[in-house]
């Protein structure tokens, strides 16, 4: 009786580790074209234009948070902020933008325990049609 719950424990954690999500240093996601990373690497953005999503994507243990700062062309911005640390998935914001515009994205670190502002941020991507996510 021994010798099989300690298979079946075996196995079982054998099966959770397979179910675990993989982390590798970047993340290139299938329906996530626009990608902007910080110039460092340690963060990722992208805009995907089916549902009006923003994402950010924590990928390096800096203590730091990833934002994707974004912009539209008919006068609204925000922010969508990754805060739980590296590797613990993408953030994933939902708005809804008028699709006869254009977006565009930002990629930056923020240290919220001292603030001191925006860090190594990529630059601005191309304005992207809100409705295709094309540039």
């Amino acid at each position: 009786m021994k010798k099989i719950s300690i298979s079946l424990a075996a196995a079982g954690a054998g099966i959770a580790l397979m179910a675990a999500p993989a982390h590798a240093g970047t993340w290139y996601p299938t329906g996530w074209p626009q990608h902007a990373y910080t110039s460092d690497n340690a963060g990722e953005g992208a805009f995907q234009a089916e549902g009006d999503w923003i994402m950010a994507n924590d990928i390096a243990p800096d203590s730091k948070s990833v934002v994707t700062r974004w912009e539209t062309n008919y006068g609204r911005d925000g922010e969508c902020k990754a805060t739980g640390g590296a590797f613990t998935g993408r953030e994933q914001c939902n708005y809804n933008f008028d699709e006869d515009y254009k977006v565009r994205i930002k990629v930056c670190l923020r240290d919220y325990s001292d603030d001191i502002g925006w860090e190594n941020c990529s630059t601005w991507t191309p304005w992207l049609s809100i409705a295709t996510g094309e540039a």
